[in-house]
């Protein structure tokens, strides 16, 4: 059997694509521009760097209901009812039987964790029964769910795989435990992250380099190096709402932007 067997029904979104190996789990969710309904009426109506950044990626969810307790040293996680001290866990038997079935002889039991404490104090890695590819030059921005509140009892942690170079990669995600003593609850219904395509390009050091140092003397500029250019271009960017002759113009940005994407020919 060869190894691309066990991929189950790949979900294609363009430069990413995902697997899903566990049966059952939930599909990745396009990011919604309203943070599924979360955000004030006011920043979802006129704050379009919000709205772009909430929509930007997908939302993966655990694939069940995650019970998880922290005593400040060890990780405890649920399972029937029953409280296990967390070293490293799969799924189910079930599912283990069921890679086993599909993966090629070289890589049966060897189906990644579920759920692993990893050797930080209260930091857990979850994965999310995925495998995720990207197409060349691709990667993967894997973090918390944009401008959607969360859980004050824990956090996720936020990195960049190279999914291209590096596929398919086993699609988790690293919390750190912030609540002792008390159980912990990831539920299935709510996004547990946000998965989100970044051209290489764009955040190579060159590229930063680029972009944050402006002068040739090697440091930032300051306001006497603004030319008139810059100024009028700031003036178009800005209304001063204490003019008259310059009323503020309320969503005058999200307007120009909904426009451009609407006449875009690839939106």
């Amino acid at each position: 059997m060869s190894d691309s067997a066990i991929l189950e029904r790949p979900e294609t979104t363009g430069a990413l694509k995902f697997h899903r190996m566990i049966p059952g789990a939930l599909s990745p969710m396009r990011a919604d521009k309203a943070a599924l309904g979360t955000l004030p009426t006011g920043a979802f109506q006129y704050c379009e760097p919000i709205r772009t950044a909430s929509a930007y990626g997908w939302y993966v969810f655990p694939p069940d209901d995650i019970h998880l307790y922290w005593d400040g040293v060890d990780v405890y996680h649920r399972r029937d009812g029953e409280w296990e001290l967390l070293s490293r866990t799969h799924f189910s038997s079930e599912f283990l039987n069921h890679w086993n079935e599909h993966a090629p002889e070289s890589l049966e039991d060897f189906a990644p964790p579920y759920l692993t404490s990893i050797f930080v104090p209260g930091v857990v890695q979850i994965w999310s029964g995925l495998l995720l590819s990207a197409a060349a030059d691709w990667s993967a921005i894997i973090g918390p769910v944009a401008n959607m509140p969360q859980s004050p009892h824990f956090f996720s942690y936020e990195g960049i795989v190279e999914t291209d170079r590096f596929s398919p990669w086993p699609l988790f995600t690293n919390v750190r435990l912030m609540t002792t003593d008390r159980e912990i609850v990831l539920p299935k219904s709510k996004p547990l992250f946000q998965v989100r395509p970044l051209l290489r390009q764009s955040y190579t050091e060159r590229a930063m380099m680029l972009a944050s140092i402006a002068s040739s003397g090697g440091e930032i500029d300051d306001i006497s190096d603004l030319s008139e250019a810059d100024w009028q271009a700031y003036r178009g960017t800005v209304r001063a709402s204490n003019r008259a002759d310059e009323p503020r113009n309320l969503g005058s940005y999200a307007t120009s932007v909904r426009r451009r994407a609407k006449n875009c020919p690839i939106r």
